[in-house]
């Protein structure tokens, strides 16, 4: 599988291009209804970029982990009074599959809104759904880590490779390499695109109790905690 780490420069830059077809196709949302958690951000900046005050949120739950799926549920909707009659921008971060955002704007749409778009910062081709505005298309499927899910992400990535290895102790540039190996992510890229956050996230699992921080012969190694 590969993963791609992006950041909030990036992240930023899609935005205002979503902004910008928005205001070329003359749609005039009067809310914007972000789906937890993933939309959140875009639809905090979109209402910047638009002049709209008008932000509320849906959650519609898919995915439970990177690569592992669940039930699709739809859980805490907009009140009838916040769409009813408006004109509503749906935001999400990525459409994947494209089932998310989908049931969020049938959800939505049973609400009688006036008339409902929809947006996502990444398209993936494997997407059965298009919604109206997209920042960018990736024609080859990788799983994104957003900035805001950076920790999350990692977190997964490492503990799997760890449980999956057949040695205790691990360096930093064991983990790496195999982060590399697995999930092509480039370890000189990373720390370009994330800056020290490799580290953070190793020192965060230790406090979590994921991972050991073990020393020998003035050497640091990590190690899954055994009951995991």
């Amino acid at each position: 599988m590969r993963c791609i780490v992006t950041n909030w420069d990036y992240m930023e830059s899609l935005c205002r291009r979503v902004a910008e077809q928005i205001l070329d196709d003359d749609f005039e949302p009067e809310v914007i209804v972000a789906l937890a958690k993933g939309g959140w951000f875009a639809g905090r900046i979109l209402c910047d970029l638009l002049g709209l005050d008008e932000l509320t949120s849906l959650k519609v739950e898919h995915y439970s982990g990177i690569n592992e799926r669940k039930e699709l549920k739809v859980k805490s909707v907009p009140t009838s009074e916040e769409v009813e009659g408006k004109n509503v921008l749906i935001v999400d971060d990525i459409a994947n599959t494209g089932m998310s955002i989908r049931r969020a704007r049938e959800e939505i749409e049973s609400l009688n809104a006036k008339d409902v778009k929809t947006a996502t910062l990444l398209l993936l081709h494997t997407s059965k759904f298009i919604p109206d505005y997209f920042g960018e298309c990736l024609e080859e499927w990788a799983w994104v880590i957003f900035p805001w899910n950076f920790v999350e992400d990692m977190v997964s990535l490492i503990t799997t490779i760890m449980k999956d290895g057949k040695k205790d102790l691990w360096t930093e540039w064991d983990i790496k390499w195999e982060l590399f190996r697995r999930f092509s992510l480039d370890p000189i890229y990373l720390e370009i695109s994330r800056p020290g956050r490799f580290e953070e996230v190793l020192a965060l699992m230790e406090r979590r109790g994921i991972v050991h921080r073990v020393e020998e012969e003035d050497r640091t190694y990590w190690s899954l905690v055994e009951d995991l």
